[in-house]
């Protein structure tokens, strides 16, 4: 009998033990097919991760399930496998459609949107061989425990822990989680050990670079711990930025020598320059005589006396808030030390003047061409010109949207604009403009509640409201998808056109995927001029590359139309056209990763294998005005968190440059574009947070020797106070702080 029962005891443990492993291997399996499928460029300490963290999660679940009967955990051990299938394959289906990890607060804001808006998308991305195959990759493990339940299940308790032998299972599941901790810790162990994984895990934290780094379950892990301690962690500033702030404040604006607004105006190119080599920043050490921004020999002679211009920002005392203490003690201090940037020649020389600007769908500088897009070409080559821009990738449509709205990164994901917009906004140009008197409108050719517009952009100030499919504007448009931008302005323009001064953005939706002429109703429209262009230009671009052109002719011929139109009026003068993308083309590649993005390379002109090649695009500040001027020339690094902080210097409204993480290009700011993994890109250079590699733009350059730690902490500084404005609404108490200063 004793034998027997020893027998008994030793399957039971083999049992055990076998659950372990089963539960383990599953998890490593699917962290294994998902980073397969979604990354092209590996590293092996990802897959030493991978291995640690799905051992941890495999013997802490055996570890509890085995304190309970047989029944149950035939019963719990498929459910968790179904929700791992389950989560495994949504965020596969979500990488394949926006070529990013989307956090949960992302998918959950866009769930149900997308599922009745998009349902053809996802549709298409399951039913073909590439989502079949994946899916049934993933569905594996929950098939194998059907066929392997009771031999795995066969000897385990029926009646759990709360019979006989329980001090024996409690010993044996305590050595499961004990297993469990050790994997974990071994895990922490390395990544503390290591400076960028300890990086990626700790301060310098992505969802998408943790789950490439650490698996998509740690990254979940990591998402569910910053949220739940995002009220508390969230403004915890470095003092780094502030002693890089002091020690590169001492040259500005009031030393660059120019000789008046005027001649400025007519001169951009040689004004920007002067004052880029000027700039603080630019006072780097380079070879003697040359500007950093240029190469080119800066002439004594040339210089004439100086103007001195006043400093960007507004009556707050932020130090006195600071001391004042408070929830907001951290962030004031933090905002107090940094330096202001100065006003310029262009500071208000936009004022009164009307505004439209554009959030341009998956719109790209690579496909503007002066014979294909004249009218898009002439705008970005006679306004401002903006040669090396970035439009980070985050949050797909919405965070684009955020980041140009608010010149902030969305930290909150998806969610960004409804946690921003929850007590009114007051930083955007929307707002800045409506106080100065302003008639304004927000439009969207689409349905007006994706995303929660008709909550979030009836809040964004402008005081004619915001219209889209759904609210007024499907009485005006086809019933096509996409939209046709063209017939957006043409019913719109009536509305504002004549109710001057206007302000008025659009968020546009002709250059939406899928880029098919099958399937796209804008492609098929275009398709006879790209096919007539291509050959004429003796171009071989294949189907996708030549749809996705084709659906943004409608916004090539949108801006036409709305140009020829301001000109009839004899307002065009008085009228600033502002376009920026919300994100790259994701919709080109439909099972890309980056270094595997054919389509995309083929629009781009050059592979595309890291987030600045992948990133990169083209804004456009365009007024009538400008057009008998020099173009100015911006050649420094950009991005879309800087066209707010440009536009209210252009427009000469009350701001604070200290408050937004983007900067007035055209004055002495610090030019620092920043990625959402912590990449960083600036005139003297583009860092890898992945690698810890610098890369100097001009070799011959000397770079401080702090220099990449300084930046480094710079952009983390500015990550933290994008989070320290949403979690604790910042804007309000600045907002309520000006009120009483008044």
């Amino acid at each position: 009998m004793e034998k027997e029962e020893v027998m008994n005891l030793q399957k039971k443990k083999r049992n055990k033990i076998w659950l372990a492993v089963f539960l383990s291997a599953s998890c490593f399996y699917m962290e294994v097919v998902f980073k397969l499928s979604v990354e092209t460029l590996h590293t092996g300490s990802s897959f030493v991760f991978l291995a640690l963290f799905s051992l941890c999660g495999g013997m802490v679940v055996s570890g509890i399930v085995s304190l309970l009967p047989k029944r149950a955990v035939q019963i719990l051990i498929p459910l968790y496998l179904g929700l791992l299938f389950l989560i495994f394959t949504v965020e596969f289906l979500v990488y394949r459609q926006f070529k990013v990890a989307y956090d949960l607060k992302t998918i959950l804001n866009a769930a149900t949107d997308a599922l009745g808006g998009f349902g053809a998308d996802i549709r298409r991305l399951i039913f073909c061989f590439d989502g079949i195959s994946h899916i049934a990759l993933l569905l594996l493990p929950l098939i194998l425990w059907f066929v392997l339940r009771e031999k795995i299940t066969g000897q385990l308790p029926k009646k759990g822990i709360w019979r006989r032998r329980t001090r024996r299972t409690a010993y044996f599941s305590l050595a499961h989680l004990t297993m469990g901790a050790v994997c974990y810790g071994a895990a922490l162990f390395l990544i503390l050990c290591c400076g960028l994984h300890k990086d990626i895990y700790t301060n310098q934290y992505s969802f998408e670079s943790a789950v490439m780094q650490f698996g998509l379950g740690e990254g979940l892990c990591l998402d569910i711990r910053n949220l739940a301690f995002s009220k508390t962690s969230a403004h915890v500033f470095e003092s780094m930025e502030m002693e890089f702030a002091q020690d590169t404040a001492g040259a500005s604006l009031e030393d660059t020598l120019v000789s008046s607004k005027e001649e400025i105006v007519s001169d951009g190119k040689t004004v920007v320059q002067a004052k880029e080599a000027a700039s603080a920043h630019e006072a780097v050490i380079r070879k003697e005589g040359t500007s950093a921004q240029s190469g080119e020999i800066v002439q004594e002679d040339e210089l004439v006396t100086p103007v001195v211009y006043g400093q960007s920002v507004a009556s707050v005392d932020f130090a006195a808030l600071a001391d004042a203490g408070g929830n907001y003690a951290d962030i004031d201090a933090y905002v107090s030390t940094l330096t202001p940037s100065s006003q310029n020649a262009y500071t208000g020389s936009f004022a009164g003047k009307n505004l439209i600007l554009i959030c341009a769908e998956a719109f790209s500088g690579f496909l503007i061409d002066p014979e294909l897009t004249p009218t898009l070409y002439r705008l970005s080559t006679n306004g401002i010109n903006f040669n090396d821009y970035y439009q980070q990738s985050i949050a797909g449509t919405t965070g684009g949207e955020y980041q140009l709205l608010f010149g902030l990164i969305p930290t909150s994901g998806g969610s960004s604009i409804k946690e921003i917009t929850q007590n009114g906004t007051h930083t955007n140009i929307g707002a800045l403009l409506n106080e100065q008197g302003y008639f304004g409108m927000a439009f969207h050719n689409s349905d007006y509640t994706y995303y929660d517009r008709h909550q979030t952009h009836t809040k964004l100030g402008y005081s004619g409201g915001y219209m889209g499919v759904g609210n007024g504007l499907e009485e005006l448009i086809s019933p096509v998808w996409p939209a046709s931008d063209l017939e957006l302005f043409q019913e719109t323009l009536p509305m504002y056109i004549d109710k001057q001064p206007f302000n008025v953005y659009y968020m546009t939706v002709s250059g939406h995927s899928v880029y098919t002429f099958g399937n796209n109703a804008m492609s098929r429209e275009n398709k006879d001029a790209v096919d007539a262009w291509c050959a004429k230009e003796n171009l071989s671009y294949t189907e996708p590359v030549r749809a996705y052109i084709a659906a943004n002719l409608e916004l090539e011929k949108a801006v036409n139309y709305l140009v020829e139109t301001l000109e009839e009026k004899g307002i065009a003068d008085d009228t600033v056209i502002c376009i920026a993308p919300d994100h790259f083309p994701y919709g080109l590649d439909s099972d890309a990763s980056l270094g595997n993005m054919p389509y995309l390379s083929e629009l781009y002109g050059y592979p595309v294998n890291t987030y600045e090649e992948r990133d990169r695009s083209r804004a456009i500040i365009w007024c009538g005005a400008l057009e008998d001027k020099e173009p100015i020339i911006v050649d420094t690094p950009t991005s879309s968190v800087d066209i707010l902080p440009t536009l209210c210097n252009l427009f000469g409204v009350e701001w604070d440059s200290r408050l937004y993480v983007g900067r007035d290009v055209l004055s002495d700011a610090l030019p620092l574009v920043f990625f959402g993994n912590y990449d960083w890109k600036t005139d003297l250079g583009h860092y890898s947070s992945t690698s810890n590699i610098f890369t100097p733009t001009d070799e011959n350059a000397l770079i401080p020797e702090d220099y990449v730690k300084q930046i480094s902490s710079m952009v983390r500084n500015r990550m933290t106070f994008s989070k320290s404005v949403l979690s604790c609404d910042y804007y309000t108490h600045v907002y309520d702080a000006a009120l009483m200063s008044e």
